[in-house]
């Protein structure tokens, strides 16, 4: 499953969550967005794929998950089984998807359906994955203000040092999205190749449009660093484009 639709599959079930357990507070849809596709982090390892330090090593081991979380859930309770099933989501789509280790750390043998491993199975693969996108989809706009997913205040601290390392990850961008994509779409071998567009650019969009909706303050944060006059010449501009 490709990371926006991980993201948008956190979001849509932290939201679920949050509104079943009537949960008033707490309520972050950009923490479970980041939290539905933090797993595949380790896509940037140099390790093998399965060893425990390469892709679909540590970060995906249900035990390893539940004992980092545990903690937050100890003390946050409630609150945090939301973001938690935002993160096991994650393991549930891969292990429908592709392959996860289940016993890690006892084991690293990889178990699951494959279905986008499998030319037979992988316009379903597909599909599952639009489905979620579009549900994702209904879901940010029913939980528009409800279960926000522009950034709160507290994230204030926080924006400009990730701003800072997303500009430096940039330029690794195009070593790893070829390839990415070359096996996402699979040119030679896919029927449906349709679908797999449609899919990657629709999930991708709405992912698109999500931080659109914070480009006013991830701006604000930017230039919060420049001097005052400087800072105030770019709020404005900021302003009169209409953000």
């Amino acid at each position: 499953m490709i990371g926006p639709v991980h993201a948008l599959a956190g979001y849509f079930v932290a939201y679920v969550a949050v509104e079943g357990l009537r949960i008033k507070e707490s309520r972050d849809g950009v923490l479970a967005a980041i939290l539905g596709a933090a797993p595949d982090v380790d896509y940037l390892s140099p390790f093998p794929f399965g060893t425990p330090f390469g892709h679909h090593g540590v970060t995906h081991s249900p035990l390893l998950l539940t004992l980092v979380s545990t903690p937050f859930l100890v003390k946050y309770r409630w609150k945090a089984v939301p973001y938690f099933l935002a993160l096991v989501s994650h393991i549930v789509a891969d292990l429908v998807d592709n392959t996860v280790p289940l016993l890690a750390p006892v084991s690293w043998e990889e178990f699951g359906l494959r279905f986008s491993l499998s030319s037979s199975s992988l316009p379903l693969a597909h599909f599952l994955q639009l489905l979620v996108t579009m549900v994702s989809a209904c879901a940010v706009v029913k939980g528009w203000r409800s279960f926000p997913v522009s950034l709160p205040e507290k994230y204030d601290r926080l924006a400009t040092p990730v701003l800072i390392l997303s500009m430096l990850a940039v330029p690794f961008l195009p070593w790893f999205i070829p390839g990415d994509l070359q096996v996402f779409l699979n040119l030679s071998k896919e029927p449906f190749f349709i679908i797999s567009v449609i899919l990657f650019l629709s999930s991708s969009i709405l992912i698109l449009l999500i931080l659109m909706l914070n480009v006013k303050f991830l701006a604000s944060r930017i230039l919060s660093g420049f001097p005052q006059g400087m800072a105030r010449g770019g709020r404005d501009g900021c302003e009169q484009a209409g953000f």
